[in-house]
This record gives C-alpha cells, sequence and structure tokens, in this order.
C-alpha cells in the first residue's frame, strides 16, 4: 500500500497536528514540503488539493483532505487500534474533548 502524503512543512502547527496521529497510530507516510516563501500553497497545483491555499493537505489514494482536525479524524478512524482509543469514543465528554 502507497504511503499517504501530507504536504506541507512539519514546522507549521497544523501539520505537525497531522503528523503526530500518523506517528500514533503507525502508519506510513510522505511529507511533501510546499515552500511556503516561494507562495506554492497558492499554486494552481495546490489549490487543487486545498482550494483555500492553506496548508496542510492530505492524500491517500484518490481522497484529498484538507484542515487539519479533518485529517487528524480520518486517520485515527482509519488506523484505529483496540489498544487505544485516540478518539474516546464511548464517553461524551471526554470525546468533546477531543474535538476541541
Amino acid at each position: 500500500m502507497a504511503p499517504v502524503k501530507v504536504f506541507g512543512p512539519a514546522a507549521f502547527a497544523n501539520v505537525a497536528r497531522v503528523l503526530v496521529c500518523l506517528e500514533e497510530v503507525g502508519a506510513d507516510y510522505e511529507v511533501v514540503d510546499i515552500d511556503f516563501m516561494a507562495l506554492e500553497h497558492k499554486s494552481p497545483e495546490h489549490l487543487t488539493r486545498n482550494p483555500f491555499g492553506q496548508i496542510p493537505a492530505f492524500q491517500d489514494g484518490d481522497l484529498i483532505l484538507f484542515e487539519s482536525r479533518a485529517i487528524s479524524k480520518y486517520v485515527i478512524h482509519k488506523y484505529k487500534m483496540n489498544e487505544a482509543n485516540l478518539m474516546r469514543e464511548g464517553n461524551l465528554k471526554e470525546a468533546t474533548m477531543v474535538d476541541i
């Protein structure tokens, strides 16, 4: 299975959020650097991944997502681990804290 791709520099907080989730679940991934200073995030190619011209963007096969929290939820649900309930499903208060 090809690794998922995360578009954006790891130094940015929203990209780091996605990378932490990928690391936590042990997923294979590739970081595709986007040169923020050269305005690559506003390029036509990147705008097909994120119509707002922001980072991160995420690709898993033909699925493309943007918004770090949505990406993180997708990753956690896709790679759900029996030993860790990262979304705190089953406990409304804890699940709400994860969504904040």
